[in-house]
């Protein structure tokens, strides 16, 4: 279909009085497709029982034959051509499998780069007011879960946002940045130089035109895209309000896995944190291991990559575990004269390979890990 239809239909839908993000998925899904919706002369199956939808419908063919709709169309089909951006519609092969799932997907999306191909992809989230132990904890844990090369989703906000993208992009791992307005900008202006390293190494994303106005209200409209886009929605630093607290309700809404990192009762910067695991409203976590033993990504590498990259460190803790089944980290630190650091890192690579699983800080190795010996 001619683009600037597509986009003269996607104003409608979303210009229309009383058309909402969860109304325009109605109709859309109602009618079968975006263009059906617009098949004014066929009347499906139902009407009926659904006069809601066709109120807004006939709503719709007014606005569309308006001379706003028309210009707008052409004018945001002109900026998409002239910056080489790519329109993807709901119900597309590459529209992010992930966010079609939700109720109140986005009926388009614009991206500026590549959206990248991973098995895991993991929103990380957090206060723009981030401690250094923030940050750092940021840092290690996307280190950490970098053989499982993630794909790392937040907002370019300041902050834990702006740590998680850097540290991806310095890990070589792909990221894609939501943003809440159109791709004729970057807010804030100061994250433009990383903004441009994410669209050659992922994508910037959003559902927002360039003529959109840019609102207060936008950023909760982007809250959903981050966190409908992954399996896992972590927060690192909350208040007890805020914007990435609402990112993992919806996270929660839509039935992906959430994790938080717990702090200090009377710090306010984790008092958000502190809430959603006492309302179970997110696993708690201290260390990477936790997310991969409750996702089970430990079990999703292939043969070949268990006899990669397993250093004479870690072959020598597989075979003290294997002497001593279920030995404790801590008598494994004293045992091969390691540090903390050290023999916490190598287990967790060990995890991540499928070779050897913690529980309660003891180790005992899997099936794999046995052969890994051989």
């Amino acid at each position: 279909m001619e683009q600037v239809k597509v986009l003269r239909q996607l104003y409608a839908l979303h210009q229309t009085k009383g058309i909402g993000a969860k109304s325009a998925r109605a109709l859309v899904n109602f009618f079968g497709n975006i263009a059906a919706v617009f098949e004014f002369d066929k009347m499906p199956d139902g009407q009926d029982q659904n006069p809601k939808l066709m109120a807004l419908r006939a709503g719709i063919k007014q606005f569309i034959a308006t001379s706003d709709c028309e210009s707008s169309a052409q004018k945001e089909k002109d900026f998409i051509e002239r910056n080489k951006i790519e329109l993807i519609e709901l119900g597309s092969e590459d529209y992010p499998a992930l966010l079609s799932e939700c109720c109140d997907a986005p009926l388009a999306i614009m991206v500026r780069g590549s959206l990248p191909t991973s098995p895991f992809w993991i929103s990380v989230v957090g206060t723009r007011r981030a401690s250094v132990q923030g940050l750092d904890f940021c840092r290690s844990i996307i280190r950490e879960l970098a053989p499982l090369n993630p794909v790392i989703v937040s907002g370019l906000a300041k902050g834990i946002d702006y740590c998680a993208h850097q540290t991806a992009l310095e890990l070589g791992l792909p990221t894609v940045a939501c943003l809440a307005h159109g791709l004729n900008q970057i807010y804030p202006k100061e994250h433009y130089s990383v903004a441009q390293q994410i669209e050659k190494h992922g994508a910037l994303l959003t559902e927002f035109w360039s003529q959109s106005p840019f609102h207060a209200s936008n950023f909760l409209q982007r809250n959903r895209i981050i966190a409908g886009l992954s399996h896992v929605t972590l927060v690192i630093e909350s208040a007890d309000k805020g914007g990435s607290l609402i990112t993992a309700k919806f996270a929660n809404d839509y039935n992906r896995e959430v994790f938080a990192v717990p702090g200090n009762p009377y710090q306010r910067a984790h008092q958000g944190c502190n809430q959603l695991i006492k309302d179970h409203q997110a696993h708690m976590v201290t260390e990477t291991a936790d997310i991969v033993r409750i996702m089970g990504w430990s079990h999703c590498h292939s043969e070949s990559k268990f006899n990669v990259d397993i250093d004479s460190t870690q072959r020598a803790i597989l075979k003290s575990v294997h002497l001593k089944p279920y030995i404790h980290k801590d008598e494994l630190s004293r045992v091969l004269n390691l540090n903390a650091g050290m023999i916490q890192g190598a287990l967790l690579q060990l995890e991540l390979l499928g070779l050897l699983l913690t529980q309660s800080g003891c180790c005992v190795l899997s099936n794999r890990g046995v052969r890994a010996l051989d």
